[in-house]
């Protein structure tokens, strides 16, 4: 077993929870009251608004289902987690980086939900019609990514 890939691991998750957290706080203490602040400019802006539901708003307006669904599906990622470590201790590095950024992002909007009863967002793509997120959002895919990019490089070797 290599216990770096585990400290790997919980360091990407607590990066991505603070990251999170630090980015909210941010912008609520920054944009209260301002519709838009451009950040990249052609790129991105800041649009500070509020999401009850999940994923595309998908479920809006029912804070309490989402955050128990929210709250089923972080334990279950928390339970594959340590499946993965139980099957594989060894699993390769881009996997445990990315599991952990799922694991802080979704421990981020967990937070929202359970301390605001919704998901602060407020980064927005300019040049696409895209919905609005968060900081824990993109940090979840950047860790879906990597995982899937792991996947690629290493198939179904073992260590």
């Amino acid at each position: 077993m290599k216990p770096r890939l585990v400290i790997a691991q919980i360091c990407a998750a607590i990066f991505a929870f603070s990251l999170d957290r630090f980015s909210k706080s941010w912008v609520i203490e920054n944009l209260s009251g301002v519709v838009v602040r451009p950040l990249l400019d052609g790129f991105m802006q800041l649009h500070l608004t509020e999401n009850t539901g999940a994923a595309f708003s998908l479920g809006r307006d029912n804070g309490g289902l989402m955050t128990a669904i929210a709250a089923i599906v972080t334990t279950l990622l928390i339970g594959w987690a340590f499946w993965r470590h139980k099957v594989n201790p060894d699993t390769f590095i881009l996997e445990k980086i990315g599991a952990g950024l799922i694991l802080g992002g979704a421990f981020g909007n967990l937070y929202d939900r359970f301390s605001l009863g919704r998901v602060t967002d407020f980064l927005q793509f300019t040049f696409i019609d895209f919905p609005i997120f968060n900081v824990a959002d993109a940090l979840i895919d950047v860790g879906i990514a990597l995982i899937f990019i792991d996947l690629f490089r290493h198939g179904k070797q073992e260590n």
